[in-house]
């Protein structure tokens, strides 16, 4: 892509610039976007190996948080979940609402706000940013995917973007770690001076009125002279929505009877919502669009569109599910054996060579066969966690999962469940309680409940040992074919089991306590890329990492235990 010169270490100024803080306080970055932006990627390249998770406050959701410094200050940054608009409809988009506003229990605002936009899907992104600017905080935008727009021979005046939109926009390249010191002066410089927005869109006269009207009469919280401008609006624009339930349960009934009472003079006014929202932000998005991007005029058939034609296709598609799933699981014993065996046998030599400086007794006994033993049989197992966790980043980063989630609906809607429920459940491979924490992006609370239940049939990755142990004890390494290795045919056939298992169960809750009409399955198809490594490596360590801190902690005390018993 051939981005126009822009002042990119130096934002355009801004009116009413207000100092903050001295640098040794912590600010709070809040990381938006649409899902499939390269937000993950962007906040990973941001925070390094400083990554923890944690709960967003109030609910039991896992977060990613990191941190990272820019000129002596210290940042906090938030992920928030991917999504394509701040009208609430799951809890994840709830979640993202409630933490820009800063209404999580206990929360505050964050000091700035990180949005990333796609350079390639320029139209889409504005919507969701346009909902951010409205929010009131310092915005700072990331437009990534700078390289695929350029192949694609996309153009964007990034300095007539940015004067649009009234904020800093910083082009940047994550995985090669472009642009990511312009980035973090520009969040450095948001922070600091907290700029004042002007908002973007311009309502019509009649709906701004309504707004006013509201915020003047509905009932508020403790602590606030009025309700938040951007949470009344979204009150008036999301009939029967997350908001207005919300309201509702805090304030009283008189918060729907008003909501109600403007939406119809705004009906009677020839301005209806929701789409009085769509139609102001697209017309606007369609002016900047207009103005910022030059892009050709026919665009000839991709290479992703001609491997979705296979891997997408009714029957094809199933086939190379199947086959990447095999070998999936083949690849862990075939890999991951030879790392295991050289493992398995160094912590023998260190055994042997600890025991011979240490005399017969009780404490030989603890060092060598309860500690030494048990470290060595947590251990032992991680190479098979990383290989599993790093074919999982590879698919994902790829963009062959979304692909694997659009056939899965096919075949899951005959149980009554739809593509989203597959992403929860693939996760639940590697442990049901992510798994049943992704559930969150499923907007049908019934699907979600359905999901729930059924996520720990899958098998997780603390299941592997076991398997693993039995696998070696009972199948010969022998191949089926001169190809196929049995062991790792064995390990998948375990694996599907829980697939085979679940689907009826899923169709008879479908039926019977969670029955419901159907709800239709958009999912945007990515296109393809070459994987990061540098995400694929991090998920790797991640997750080995959680292993041995998690599962590993219980394996060595109970090696521990049963030594002493």
């Amino acid at each position: 892509m051939a981005v126009a010169a822009s002042p990119l270490s130096s934002p355009p100024s801004k009116p009413s610039l207000s100092p903050r803080p001295a640098s040794d306080h912590r600010f709070t970055v809040a990381v938006i976007g649409n899902p499939n932006t390269g937000k993950t990627t962007l906040f990973n390249a941001l925070t390094g190996l400083t990554q923890h998770t944690g709960n967003y406050p109030g609910v039991t959701v896992e977060s990613a948080l990191g941190e990272f410094t820019v000129e002596g200050s210290r940042f906090l940054a938030v992920d928030l979940p991917g999504t394509y608009s701040l009208a609430p409809r799951s809890p994840d988009e709830l979640i993202a609402v409630h933490v820009l506003l800063g209404r999580s229990a206990g929360g505050t605002a964050p000091d700035v706000v990180l949005y990333v936009l796609d350079a390639t899907n320029l139209d889409r992104n504005l919507y969701l940013l346009t909902q951010v600017i409205d929010v009131g905080r310092p915005v700072v935008v990331a437009l990534t995917m700078t390289d695929l727009a350029r192949k694609q021979g996309i153009v964007i005046d990034v300095a007539e973007l940015e004067k649009r939109l009234g904020v800093p926009v910083v082009p940047v390249q994550p995985h090669r770690r472009v642009g990511l010191a312009a980035l973090r002066r520009a969040l450095g410089q948001a922070a600091r001076h907290a700029p004042q927005l002007v908002q973007p869109i311009r309502f019509p006269e009649v709906f701004t009125r309504e707004v006013d009207t509201l915020i003047q009469t509905l009932p508020h919280t403790n602590g606030q002279s009025s309700l938040p401008r951007f949470l009344v609006e979204r009150l008036l624009i999301d009939a029967g929505g997350s908001i207005e339930t919300e309201l509702t349960q805090q304030l009283g009934d008189t918060v729907r009877t008003q909501a109600c009472a403007a939406r119809a003079r705004l009906a009677a006014a020839d301005a209806p919502v929701p789409q009085i929202e769509v139609d102001s932000r697209y017309h606007w998005i369609a002016q900047v669009v207009e103005a910022t991007v030059r892009q050709p005029l026919t665009a000839g058939q991709s290479w992703t569109d001609r491997i979705d034609q296979v891997v997408t296709h009714k029957v094809w598609g199933l086939v190379v599910f199947l086959v990447v799933m095999a070998m999936t699981f083949q690849a862990i014993f075939s890999w991951a054996v030879p790392l295991m065996d050289g493992i398995d046998a160094l912590f023998k030599a260190i055994g042997t060579q600890v025991g011979s400086l240490l005399p017969d007794g009780p404490l030989r006994s603890l060092v060598v066969d309860g500690l030494l033993g048990g470290v060595g049989a947590v251990v032992v197992f991680v190479p098979q966690i990383a290989v599993l966790f790093g074919l999982i980043a590879l698919l994902e980063d790829s963009g062959y999962m979304a692909r694997a989630a659009f056939l899965m609906d096919r075949v899951m809607a005959s149980f009554g469940l739809s593509g989203r429920s597959f992403i929860p459940l693939l996760s639940s491979f590697a442990c049901a309680v992510p798994g049943i924490m992704a559930t969150r992006t499923i907007d049908n609370r019934r699907d979600r409940i359905a999901t729930i239940l059924i996520a720990p049939l899958m098998s997780c990755s603390a299941r592997l040992p076991v398997y693993v142990l039995l696998i070696s004890a009972f199948i010969p390494p022998r191949t089926v074919g001169g190809i196929v290795g049995l062991q790792g045919l064995t390990l998948f056939a375990l694996y599907l089991i829980g697939l085979i298992v679940a689907p009826p169960i899923a169709w008879a809750l479908k039926r019977t306590i969670l029955r419901g009409e159907p709800v239709p399955f958009l999912l945007e198809l990515p296109p393809f890329k070459v994987p990061a490594w540098r995400v694929v490596l991090f998920r790797m360590y991640d997750r080995s990492w959680a292993f041995l801190r998690r599962a590993g902690t219980i394996i060595l005390a109970t090696t521990v235990l049963v030594w002493a018993l």
